[in-house]
């Protein structure tokens, strides 16, 4: 960044010619340094209650990515597992080597298809907020905090109420992201996300039928 007073560039903080000392504001600050879970854990937490500041700094964090996969591969896996592993355990003429397949290929095809879904709609979303809306993001930056806030999904097995939870968290997550990272208003925010999420839920439904 550079110092309005003094036109020194600075990338954290600094006392300039002109006696006033300049911060680094937090969304600019880089991740801390080396492997650090905990730190992403945290941020996934702040993006699902609608942190704004976490959101934008995670958008600008290239790191956010490969722990946004991993946090969303174990969100689905959780998913699958209290979903289908019950119906696996006590179907007839089951063992424990039919029981490792089905959980192998089980676990290979959630992780495939839920990452391309997301990805799909992150992507969809992005691109009607860019080129109709006027948005201002990138792919990456939109998928960083999406990514880490997917997790929410995790509510889909509770019984009931858990599948209409999980879309209006899940909804809500993606509006806030377009809000801050493409940098559109609220509601069109609302209107896409919902929208996007309605649509490939009906497709979800209607394509085994």
């Amino acid at each position: 960044m550079q110092c309005q007073v003094s036109g020194m560039e600075y990338a954290g903080s600094h006392d300039c010619s002109g006696g006033v000392a300049h911060v680094m504001p937090e969304e600019m600050r880089p991740p801390p340094d080396g492997i650090c879970p905990g730190y992403y854990l945290g941020m996934t937490f702040r993006i699902a209650g609608w942190n704004g500041l976490a959101i934008r700094r995670i958008s600008r964090d290239s790191d956010a990515v490969v722990y946004g996969a991993i946090f969303g591969a174990i969100s689905a896996a959780i998913i699958f597992l209290v979903t289908a592993l019950p119906k696996m355990v006590t179907r007839e003429g089951a063992t424990a080597g039919t029981i490792f397949w089905g959980l192998l290929l089980g676990l290979t095809f959630v992780w495939c298809y839920m990452g391309l879904i997301a990805m799909l709609q992150v992507g969809v979303a992005h691109f009607l907020a860019r080129f109709f809306l006027g948005g201002t993001g990138t792919f990456w930056g939109v998928m960083r905090p999406a990514l880490l806030g997917w997790f929410v999904n995790c509510l889909t097995p509770i019984p009931v109420i858990g599948p209409p939870a999980a879309a209006i968290a899940w909804t809500t997550v993606l509006m806030m992201v377009l809000e801050e990272v493409d940098g559109i208003g609220r509601l069109p925010a609302l209107f896409i996300s919902a929208g996007i999420n309605a649509i490939f839920l009906a497709l979800l439904y209607l394509l085994p039928h």
